[in-house]
Parts: structure tokens; sequence; C-alpha cells
């Protein structure tokens, strides 16, 4: 469906659709589509069409938090160009997902609070910068879905994920933020209050970052620990991950 760009250049004449012909994707992969543009009444000077994707991100400050639309991987598709009434214009477009790409779905599950879009972002002369946002999913890769499934067979429960600005102390990773998947206390492991889940994906493997908060004990307070484990995509599947993450588990309950 078309768009209408409002108050481009004082008028609500030029109009913008971008359809997605992926909805879906994992990290890594392209997500292809077309944007299509068109004026009613006058001619309107385009400087540049662009496609990025943004997630939800929370920032935090002394006094608080703040979520924000937070923009990755840009892509230009077209442009400089003069939109002419009765003329309409489309240009086709490949977005590589990035391989730290947030989550949003696993198991065939939505991950609840965490959401990736693409945003198509129009350029237009005089300063008039306009967007354009479809969502789109981003399911587990085999080796994520393998992890999550191992931590849950532990007894964790899954509850929900966000996205953190931020680094993740000693582990390389390329985008500005990073996600945390949630889940609540197993009665397998009850020194361990929760338990947080971070990918770092590259074309090779990713990091595992398994964060969780340690019940305070009589004479010791409650703390949080972590630990990273590094997996290789071409021999994942040689390792059995739920003694593994049952080891990493225990050692951080201790």
């Amino acid at each position: 469906m078309f768009k209408t760009l409002l108050g481009a250049l004082g008028t609500n004449s030029t109009e913008v659709e971008t359809e997605l012909f992926t909805p879906g994707v994992q990290p890594g992969q392209p997500i292809q589509g077309v944007i299509r543009m068109r004026c009613r009444d006058r001619p309107v000077r385009i400087n540049g069409v662009a496609v990025e994707l943004i997630t939800r991100a929370e920032r935090e400050y002394d006094d608080g938090e703040q979520l924000l639309d937070t923009a990755f991987a840009q892509l230009p598709v077209f442009g400089p160009f003069e939109l002419l009434p009765g003329q309409p214009l489309e240009g086709r477009f490949e977005l590589l997902t990035p391989w730290e790409t947030p989550i949003t779905f696993y198991n065939g599950r939505h991950l609840p609070g965490t959401a990736v879009a693409v945003r198509t972002r129009v350029d237009v002369d005089g300063g008039f910068d306009a967007a354009d946002t479809d969502p789109i999913g981003v399911g587990a890769l085999p080796p994520q879905h393998v992890l999550l499934a191992a931590v849950e067979s532990w007894g964790f429960a899954l509850r929900h994920a966000d996205v953190e600005v931020g680094r993740v102390d000693r582990i390389p990773h390329q985008l500005p933020f990073f996600q945390e998947i949630e889940f609540g206390p197993s009665p397998r492991l009850p020194g361990l209050n929760q338990l947080e889940v971070t990918f770092l994906a590259d074309p090779h493997g990713m990091y595992v970052v398994l964060e969780a908060d340690k019940r305070a004990m009589m004479f010791a307070p409650g703390r949080d620990v972590q630990d990273a484990i590094r997996v290789d995509f071409a021999s994942f599947e040689q390792v059995d991950w739920v003694e593994v993450i049952g080891q990493r588990l225990h050692l951080l309950a201790r």
C-alpha cells in the first residue's frame, strides 16, 4: 500500500510503497524487496532513497533508561532524481542482514520484547526526510536454536528478550548493541535466580554469553556471574550441547 510522505515540500503529493519479498530471514541472509514511488500534482526532487534495519534498544542513563529506535545495516537504493507526476519509479534492493541481528522468533514462538523492521528513508530536496517502516521476522539460526533448547532442557523457562545499547566485555562484535534472551529460574539449579543468553555471531561461528543472577547464600551475597562459549558452525552438530550447557551452568551456580 502506498503511504503519503506527509509534509514533503509542503504538499502531500509524494507517496512511497515498500514491498518485502522475504518477510522472514535468519541472521546473515539477504532481505529482498522493491520500493515504488509516485507523485500526483507537481515534480519533487529526491536526493536519495535508502533502506536500513532498525530495532528498539534500551539505553541506560544515570537516572533511568530510554527505548530508542536504533538503525543498522543501511543500503542506498537509488537517487538523486526528479519524481514527475504520472511517471512512477521503482527500485529493487537486497539488504544483507548482519550476523548479529537480534532474533525475534525461536521454535515457532515470537520472542516478546524484541522487534526488527526494514525502514525506507526518502531524502527530499529542501531538508525533508521521510520514513516508511515494515516489520520483518528474524528466526534463530540452527546453532542458536540448539543452544536455546539446551538451556530449556535444564528447566529454565523463556521469559522475554530485549536489546541493549553497549558492548559485551571481552567479546568482539560489530553492532553497537546486543540482545539478551532472559529465562526464569530452574528448579534443577536453585542457586541461580535467572539466566540471560546473548548470541554474538559471525560467518564462522558465534559466542554464546551466559550471564546469571546468583542467589545470595548464608555467607555470600548475591551477584552476577558470566561465562562465554565459542561455537563453531562447521562442527556444532558433533557436540552434545545439553551436556556442555549443563556443565557451564553448574559452574555458574557454585
